[in-house]
Parts: structure tokens; C-alpha cells; sequence
């Protein structure tokens, strides 16, 4: 299942999924498996991607709680 509202503030700030790899150091598959296919981030995981995507932990778990 797609992660719609992820995907968007990806898209809004970065504007490719591999774009935003690159800026939290992950490869294009593992975006794509956190886009796609509801990956999971762990703790030091999430941290990178709410700064890169400037959302606080709060917001970007709720995101996955959805």
C-alpha cells in the first residue's frame, strides 16, 4: 500500500524519490520500499528523514500510524 501523504512532502521538497535517497543516504530501492511498501524506518532512520523533509518525529510517525 502506498504511503500517499509521505510520498507528497518527498515530492514537494526534493521532487524524485531518488533525490531524497541521496540526501539521507539511502539507495533508490529503500526509498521505494518506504514510499511502497510500508517500510518501517527505525529510530535513527526516522531522524534522518524528519530532518531531511523538515517535520518533526511526531508528525512523520503519524504518518505511518494512518
Amino acid at each position: 500500500m502506498e504511503n500517499v501523504q509521505l510520498r507528497d512532502k518527498i515530492r514537494e521538497k526534493y521532487k524524485t524519490d531518488t533525490a531524497f535517497g541521496m540526501a539521507i543516504g539511502w539507495i533508490p530501492n529503500k526509498v521505494y520500499k518506504l514510499v511502497n511498501l510500508n517500510y518501517i524506518p527505525k529510530l535513527s532512520e526516522a531522524v534522518k528523514i524528519s530532518r531531511a523533509l523538515d517535520i518533526n518525529l511526531e508528525e512523520l510517525a503519524s504518518v505511518f500510524t494512518q
